[in-house]
């Protein structure tokens, strides 16, 4: 047959296609299959990388739970979301440091998105006295219809009832039990006008608080607004126009909302958050927030010790099968690359299982509470604490908790794996033999 006849008939031939199976399908595949050769190490390294999982999303939760309760409990005693004052009120609480048109502000401020309540007060020290008992006590006047919305002292009343006619009177029970007075029984209040003239009130007890601050309870009478602002001479002025807000964690993103609707009043005063009003209850969160982050890099380094030792026996067990794999032509990068995936393959799914195990139990617990009982102790009395909280699931932790496990893995694989870059075939396949 002629040569040019050869060529045509061989260019008419079909050439097969050979399909190479390969890539990060094939490298998945092998790396889980290589993570059950051992089920028992696999097990065991993913049940721990499990347990993290869920210690740090019930941690997480747990955590934001409370310092959420305590936060806001704190919050509701006195000092509401948010105040607005006088600029110079914070440094001199005096009697003549006024918020001007305080209904005018009041009403501004309740027209802002997402303030829930809103009332004002009205601030003074005078002395109260009954027969010859005299003591000082911090004269508070309040709205008794729109003070309960923002304040929890009307429901802290464990004798009598809160105020509600302007001869009402609301005590401590520390400064009620110094003066020797009930419920019911009658004192006077005398005090300093805005113009320096004596202002004097006589009023009944209506009800007795226990707010479990004994500074508070040893100071504090609650009368009626109306009343101390004729008595003092305030008019309608006010020194502080408290409010509450729907999202108390991010109360600063309802601030420029709320200076911007008290603006058009003209009058001075400023727009303080709750974390500049109890800067102490902020500091304790963000040290909760700090100590978290401690025991979360604690347990990221334990587990990597612990994968880190997984896979040290895994890379001195599988000596000989990585000499026979480099002896045929594969790349140490290759292998370390399939470590790695397996290494993938283990924090998914110990993560998976520590997701579902933790998302359980704090899903739970958010609707059954956790009891705290003398658990809080010292500190539930101070801020206020409920009897039970209501931890909601933290999603940043459900998304940090994997990543973290993942990227720990990942590290302690791959310092072993490493130690395959410098293998020599001949030596590793000569190891067990």
């Amino acid at each position: 047959m002629p040569r040019e006849t050869l060529a045509a008939s061989d260019t008419a031939l079909p050439t097969p296609r050979l399909h190479r199976a390969g890539g990060l399908g094939l490298s998945g595949a092998l790396a889980w299959r290589n993570l059950w050769r051992n089920r028992l190490r696999t097990t065991l390294t993913a049940g721990g990388i499990a347990f993290a999982v869920t210690l740090i999303v019930a941690a997480y939760s747990l955590q934001g739970g409370a310092m959420d309760a305590m936060a806001d409990h704190a919050t509701q005693l006195l000092s509401g979301h948010l105040q607005i004052q006088n600029p110079a009120y914070a440094d001199d609480p005096s009697l003549r440091c006024l918020v001007p048109d305080a209904t005018a502000m009041a009403r501004a401020l309740k027209s802002v998105p997402g303030v829930t309540a809103v009332a004002q007060r009205a601030v003074g020290f005078a002395l109260v006295s009954v027969g010859e008992r005299s003591y000082g006590a911090q004269v508070m006047g309040v709205d008794p219809q729109q003070e309960p919305a923002v304040s929890s002292l009307a429901n802290l009343v464990v004798k009598g009832r809160y105020i509600a006619g302007p001869d009402d009177a609301l005590l401590g029970s520390v400064i009620a039990r110094n003066l020797d007075i009930d419920v019911g029984d009658e004192f006077v209040l005398l005090g300093s006008k805005l113009d320096g003239s004596v202002a004097a009130l006589s009023l009944h007890v209506s009800g007795i608080v226990e707010s479990g601050s004994a500074e508070l309870d040893r100071t504090l009478v609650q009368v009626q607004l109306a009343a101390f602002q004729d008595e003092f001479g305030l008019g309608d002025q006010a020194h502080m126009v408290v409010a509450r807000v729907s999202d108390f964690e991010h109360v600063g993103a309802t601030l420029p909302a709320v200076e911007a609707a008290i603006a058009p009043l003209g009058t001075a005063s400023v727009v303080l958050p709750w974390q500049r009003l109890m800067p102490e209850v902020a500091q304790t969160m963000q040290l909760k927030r700090a100590s978290s982050l401690v025991m979360l890099s604690l347990i990221a380094v334990l587990v990597t010790f612990s994968i880190f030792n997984s896979f040290m026996m895994t890379v001195f067990e599988r000596t000989r099968e990585f000499g026979m794999l480099l002896a045929i032509g594969m790349r140490p990068a290759g292998i370390i690359g399939v470590l790695q995936i397996e290494a993938a393959w283990l924090a998914l799914l110990g993560a998976g299982i520590g997701l579902v195990v933790g998302g359980a139990v704090m899903t739970a617990t958010q609707h059954v509470g956790i009891p705290l009982g003398q658990m809080a102790g010292e500190l539930a009395r101070r801020f206020n604490l409920p009897d039970r909280i209501y931890p909601p699931l933290n999603v940043g932790a459900m998304l940090a908790a994997p990543l973290l496990m993942l990227l720990a893995t990942q590290l302690a694989a791959l310092i072993p794996a490493l130690r395959i870059r410098t293998l020599a075939p001949v030596d590793a396949l000569r190891v067990g033999a």
